[in-house]
């Protein structure tokens, strides 16, 4: 559906972001998203928690739909698991901080 680039930042230490991860959108609307995922901790930061399991991290994320410009969302994921295609990836739901407008009117989702 689309490509997404994003970071994890601790949500115990924001200064702690990791690198950029490529995936792919494979749900999507102006509340949140699904993505399918090479890697569900990059840099050791995982997606959903901190290593204790405490705290919550955060994602930043630009996703690019093809004919439309790119769109920043920032969140948190709600859920994750293994992925069965393609093998060895994850996929993961992340909830918006904010509605996102530029969906609601790019993609005809209203």
């Amino acid at each position: 559906m689309a490509t997404v680039v994003f970071t994890v930042q601790s949500g115990r230490d924001p200064s702690r972001v990791s690198s950029p991860v490529t995936g792919v959108v494979r749900d999507l609307s102006t509340l949140g998203m699904s993505v399918i995922t090479p890697k569900i901790a990059p840099d050791g930061i995982h997606v959903m928690y901190d290593t204790l399991m405490t705290t919550r991290n955060r994602v930043d994320a630009t996703v690019f739909v093809e004919g439309d410009p790119p769109v920043h969302v920032t969140g948190r994921v709600v859920w994750f698991r293994g992925a069965e295609e393609p093998k060895g990836s994850y996929v993961f739901g992340m909830q918006f901080d904010q509605p996102t407008a530029e969906f609601e009117e790019g993609l005809n989702l209203k």
